[in-house]
């Protein structure tokens, strides 16, 4: 359901934002666009479909922009969905992009049926280019219509001569509609740096809303409620009460939750709010950097050696050249058969191309290969799974089938550039890029370079059943079921006194004893907040392995799989796929937990 409810949703009555375009029996209304100019995260275009026809179903696809302004360089050629409207029904249809993509152009482009119209729907995205953002821009807030308008005043005056900012100011956008009408997409928000909401939001948006703003959360964002004692908050039913002081601060997940007890700021100053503009940094701390291409695989590589063999490749140019000229004159010179030529050097040189193919297909085979890591953190309380993580991807040829994502993740290419003198940062020399979501999140086309790696960094939330059960054995040590789908090699456990058990080797499905942990990490004690502002999740896996990050808490578990369940595959059909993840479980309340 949660799923569905990501890109189309069944029609319930709301007044249009805007007057309709028409197309035959169609209508499409844009309901809401991205505010405020982003570097990171998807932007969101949101419409409703309706079919006014009482007996005719419809195929509308739509695709933007409908005429694009970039020509060359790196740049999003279309981003585009499929979907049926039922006779007199009507959908809400979002198509999404990823933010450090160019997206110039103007309209979007209406087919119904296989049929499409010269005219399209009026928008215009000439401002929606990564290239020329200023890189130093300070994070991107979006506040409710609900929150004081005075609000921008308040966080202006506490920032005022702030050092620990560091320069950065906060760029803060008022959201164009009600939260009754938010986006139920978590991805719709993933391009802002904080949201700030009042109470009265909370107990008004619908549940799929405010479930997206949970996630959100829980993927590393920050969310801010003003006057929010007693409203339902998004995180399961160990999150609804809480002890609302001025401020009460929380981390979700890899995210962070600040409630206040007033609705009212405007006597706050620096000290006050203080946690609260540190979280928006630490939200917008791991993107400030992207990485380019060849960082990306120094740091997170796929295969070993990517270099183009240019000696070798000059050998047999050489030798080619040789047998195809001189040797093959002397030869049939000789034979006084000079006629032969036309025969000879065709034969040749499919030889040489064979060979070329042979020597290829025998050192890389011909399918690609993927390498994934993540780390999730699984809460019992909420059965949400949220992922951060690392994809990689090479492939010899071309890969006709492109990249899959699911609706849930979000997939941000590294293809980052260094910024030049005046803080601008270079086009990327990449070429045009699709993106379909009819089916999933597709990336058809333009996304992988034959012979040349690319790197995703990944942020994901979705339900899931997988956990880990943790009971009292017989001899009253804790024993371990693995049910998260891939093969432990370490299993740590943390009872609610405070001591750590340790296991190893517990296959999927497979159950074991703990026994006292003799060495337990001495590293300084973190959360998963801390690990999704480091900026390092492409060494989590190695840094948990042995034994050099600790999150243990009360009534929680750290487990380090072979294999990454919680991670698409990316690239199907890939030949070799090297894959690890760590789980950091919370054991839901009132359990046994050993």
């Amino acid at each position: 359901m949660a799923r569905l409810a990501l890109v189309v949703l069944t029609f319930f009555a709301l007044p249009a934002a805007v007057s309709a375009d028409s197309f035959g029996d169609i209508d499409v209304t844009v309901e809401s666009q991205p505010q405020g100019s982003a570097t990171h995260g998807y932007g969101e275009f949101r419409f409703r479909v309706v079919n006014r026809s009482a007996t005719s179903a419809h195929t509308v696809r739509l695709s933007l922009p409908q005429e694009s302004y970039s020509s060359r360089g790196e740049h999003l050629r279309s981003v585009s969905r499929t979907v049926e409207v039922d006779p007199g029904k009507a959908v809400r249809v979002s198509l999404l992009y990823p933010e450090n993509h160019d997206i110039t152009g103007s309209g979007m482009a209406v087919a119904i049926d296989g049929r499409t119209f010269d005219r399209g729907v009026g928008l215009s995205l000439s401002s929606i280019a990564r290239s020329y953002r200023f890189s130093s821009s300070g994070p991107l807030i979006l506040y409710s219509r609900a929150v004081d308008p005075h609000f921008p005043d308040w966080i202006q005056r506490a920032q005022f001569g702030a050092e620990s900012l560091g320069g950065n100011r906060f760029n803060l956008e008022r959201s164009d509609s009600s939260c009754d009408a938010w986006s139920p997409n978590w991805l719709g928000h993933s391009r802002y740096d904080g949201v700030v909401v009042t109470g009265k939001d909370l107990r008004t948006m619908p549940a799929e809303a405010r479930s997206a703003l949970g996630r959100y959360v829980e993927c590393g964002g920050s969310l801010l409620v003003l006057g929010g004692r007693g409203a339902p908050l998004p995180f399961g039913e160990i999150r609804e009460v809480l002890p609302i002081a001025p401020l009460t601060n929380l981390w979700i997940g890899f995210g962070q939750l600040h409630v206040t007890a007033s609705e009212d700021l405007s006597d706050k100053m620096l000290g006050e709010i203080q946690p609260i503009f540190d979280s928006w940094l630490d939200s917008a701390k791991p993107w400030q950097r992207a990485k380019s291409a060849a960082e990306a695989n120094r740091v997170f590589p796929i295969v070993e050696d990517v270099e183009t063999p240019v000696r070798g490749l000059l050998v047999l140019m050489f030798l080619f050249a040789l047998v195809i000229g001189p040797i093959n004159l002397v030869i049939l010179n000789r034979r006084k058969q000079k006629l032969w030529l036309f025969w000879t050097v065709p034969v040749v040189s499919v030889f040489t191309c064979a060979l070329v193919l042979g020597y290829m297909a025998i050192t890389e085979g011909w399918a690609g290969r993927s390498r994934v890591e993540g780390f999730t953190v699984l809460d019992e309380n909420s059965r949400r799974a949220s992922t951060l993580g690392w994809m990689g991807f090479y492939s010899p040829l071309a890969a006709r089938g492109g990249l899959h994502f699911s609706y849930d993740t979000e997939a941000t290419l590294q293809n980052g550039e260094p910024p030049t003198s005046y803080g601008y940062r270079r086009r990327p020399t990449g070429g045009a890029l699709t993106l379909d979501w009819t089916h999933e999140q597709h990336l058809a086309s333009g996304w992988m370079t034959p012979r040349v790696p690319c790197h995703f960094a990944v942020r994901k939330s979705e339900l899931r059943r997988e956990r880990v059960t943790i009971a009292r054995g017989s001899d009253g040590l804790p024993e371990a079921v693995n049910g998260l789908g891939a093969a432990m090699s370490t299993l740590w456990y943390m009872d609610d006194k405070g001591n750590v058990f340790k296991a190893e080797a517990i296959p999927a499905g497979g159950r074991a004893t703990l026994q006292p942990d003799p060495n337990p990490s001495r590293a300084a004690a973190m959360n998963p907040r801390a690990i999704y502002a480091s900026e390092r999740w492409d060494s989590v896996v190695a840094r948990v392995a042995n034994n050099n990050l600790n999150v243990l808490r009360p009534r929680t578990f750290l487990a380090v799989l072979d294999g990454a369940p919680f991670l698409e595959e990316g690239l199907p059909g890939a030949s070799v796929r090297r894959s690890a993840s760590v789980v950091y479980g919370i054991l839901k309340e009132g359990g046994d937990g050993g």
